[in-house]
């Protein structure tokens, strides 16, 4: 006796498989995606940490550095970043052999699950 067709139990297997296989290509996609999204916001972290020590370093006097020490909000990309810049002054006494201020620059972003901290010298000139 020959059968034409699939029995039931053959077609509940097939979309058991059929639907695990569509659940785990979803998960992947949502993993995928918010992995997509953190990176775009660290490009741009870093993108407005370069800039902002890029202006320290265009500074006209080593005086005027210390003026950019400050916390702020930019825009950017339609969303809302927080630019922490510190400027720790190393030596300068008459006794001391060193002069240089660090710079650094911590932006965060409410969506980042880290923080970008980019630091960097400026010796006195």
């Amino acid at each position: 006796m020959r059968r034409n067709g699939m029995t039931l139990v053959e077609i509940i297997v097939a979309l058991v498989l059929l639907v695990t296989v569509i659940l785990v290509l979803g998960a992947f996609n949502v993993r995928f995606a918010q992995a997509t999204g953190q990176a775009h916001l660290v490009v741009i972290a870093n993108q407005l940490a370069a800039n902002r020590l890029d202006a320290v370093r265009q500074q006209p006097t080593y005086v005027s550095v210390d003026t950019l020490a400050n916390t702020s909000t930019q825009q950017a990309d339609f969303s809302s970043y927080s630019l922490k810049t510190q400027v720790v002054h190393i030596g300068g006494a008459i006794t001391d052999t060193v002069d240089y201020k660090m710079v650094t620059v911590t932006v965060t972003h409410p969506s980042m699950r880290q923080t970008v901290t980019k630091t960097t010298a400026i010796a006195a000139f």
